[in-house]
């Protein structure tokens, strides 16, 4: 498990999750209308997949840090919870502020960001 892939796989979480607050704050009906409408669905692929690659890190970071067992196994239902919520928002025909706004209201989702700002400041901070 390399820290700094790790931290740009956070990076882009953050920076699509910004992105996601940013478009439920626009009141959108339909995701095509006025500029960078289409852009929710490349943030939300993006964030898919930075998740999946931190969930594929975790067991090594688990492995190293025997003490928090307990913590990534949780983060670990945290994150199928959080991909199961990107895949059903990509599956729809349209994706509007109000479905993104009600995504970024979700206690799952705002438990999945604190555990992963958690990794980033506490865990990997051991890591040096």
């Amino acid at each position: 498990m390399n820290p700094k892939t790790l931290r740009e796989d956070i990076e882009k979480i953050e920076e699509a999750y910004e992105y996601m607050l940013a478009y439920a704050a626009q009141g959108r009906l339909d995701e095509g209308a006025g500029p960078d409408g289409a852009h929710i669905r490349d943030f939300l692929d993006q964030f898919r997949k930075a998740a999946s690659s931190i969930e594929a890190a975790i067991s090594e970071l688990s492995s190293a840090q025997p003490s928090a067992g307990d913590f990534f196994e949780g983060f670990k239902r945290e994150t199928a919870v959080m991909k199961s919520v990107l895949n059903i928002l990509l599956s729809r025909e349209n994706i509007s502020s109000e479905a993104i706004d009600n995504t970024n209201g979700l206690i799952s989702a705002r438990a999945y960001l604190t555990s992963l700002f958690f990794i980033d400041k506490v865990v990997l901070s051991a890591e040096k």
